[in-house]
């Protein structure tokens, strides 16, 4: 058809204005909120806005020399307490449920993701009248502890499932080899999970990183992670707009480079068990 080829360039035009009107979108706010970490008190605040300004690094000195990094310690150091001990757990947690035979393997799995299921509002009451008996607020255990007991069952029902879509011959193939059901887990199942262990590693730390409402309840001072710190500089009377700025660039960094670094494993773990 003659038109055919013209349709088609208009067709491929609106799809790629749709994709560019969209990552603008996205991307706005990201950039925005760069720029005025850059930019001092009086031309953030400035209207209207100030595009062209001359840049300064106020900001991420006073993000270096007040204190502030401390939420940023507690909050990596949640973060991978949550991946080690949910990957430690898990595990072994996920593997039992996955070759378990029976009804009773519906209601364990069940219960094991019911609790995800359970909004944080929910039981931030009997978390923190838990927390107080033990004299653990504002530390990190607590923090840990609460992000653990939503992240260790995501990361069981993840691992589970995956756990059952690979075949079965490998364990058994490492049984007549004479290992034992753990070392079947060890030699044959783990090396060829790790795609999928690293994607729950980096969605269990997304989370903890990200998480506030537990932390805000659990912490004032010592402990506070970084949602809380940006939540109490929103807070302020004398409301610091580069500051946060800074604050909310630098929140975002590390997940970044986490997810830049293994996006490829992640992007592997979560689908292959759908391939297979």
């Amino acid at each position: 058809m003659p038109g055919a080829p013209s349709r088609r360039r208009w067709a491929l035009a609106l799809v790629y204005g749709f994709l560019l009107t969209y990552l603008g979108f996205v991307l706005f706010p990201l950039v925005w909120l760069l720029l005025s970490s850059f930019k001092t008190r009086a031309d953030a605040l400035a209207l209207p806005p100030q595009i062209i300004f001359t840049p300064t690094f106020e900001a991420y000195e006073k993000l270096f020399t007040a204190g502030i990094l401390m939420p940023f310690g507690n909050s990596m150091f949640v973060g991978f307490t949550n991946i080690a001990t949910a990957l430690v757990l898990g595990v072994p947690a996920a593997y039992a449920l996955a070759r378990m035979q029976g009804g009773a393997k519906q209601h364990l799995s069940f219960w094991v993701l019911s609790t995800r299921m359970a909004p944080a509002f929910g039981v931030i009451v009997p978390i923190y009248a838990l927390m107080r008996t033990l004299g653990l607020l504002d530390t990190r255990f607590s923090v840990t502890l609460a992000h653990l007991s939503f992240n260790l069952p995501f990361a069981i029902w993840l691992l589970m499932r995956y756990f059952e879509d690979l075949p079965v011959e490998l364990e058994e193939a490492a049984l007549v080899d004479g290992a034992s059901r753990w070392g079947a887990l060890r030699h044959a199942v783990l090396p060829v999970s790790a795609p999928m262990l690293v994607a729950v590693a980096i969605l269990v730390f997304v989370a903890s990183w990200n998480e506030f409402i537990l932390a805000f309840i659990l912490t004032s001072a010592e402990a506070r992670t970084v949602p809380v710190l940006v939540a109490s500089l929103a807070g302020t009377m004398a409301f610091d707009w580069p500051l946060m700025s800074a604050v909310s660039a630098g929140a975002m960094v590390p997940a970044f480079l986490l997810v830049f670094v293994v996006q490829r494993h992640i992007t592997r773990g979560l689908t292959l068990g759908a391939i297979q």
